[in-house]
């Protein structure tokens, strides 16, 4: 069964909010490996729009991470 690149995103973003939740949650690593996921499906589909998704899930915990404490945004 083949997984289409909008369930992987969907899925990715699903699993970091999870561990996110739970308290797992380390951004620096997280973000590594969602940059790691990004560059790889941009490399076997290049253009794809559902990537967009993916890249603003990683621009906001780019933000939140570096927002004073307290600050949310």
């Amino acid at each position: 069964m083949s997984v289409s690149i909008a369930d992987f995103v969907d899925r990715t973003i699903r699993h970091a909010q999870r561990i996110q939740l739970e308290g797992l949650h380390d951004w620096p690593t997280a973000r590594a490996a969602l940059a790691i996921i990004l560059a790889d499906l941009e490399r076997r589909s290049p253009g794809e729009p559902n990537l967009e998704r993916l890249r603003l899930f990683i621009a906001r915990g780019d933000r939140a991470w570096n927002a004073p404490r307290g600050e949310t945004k």
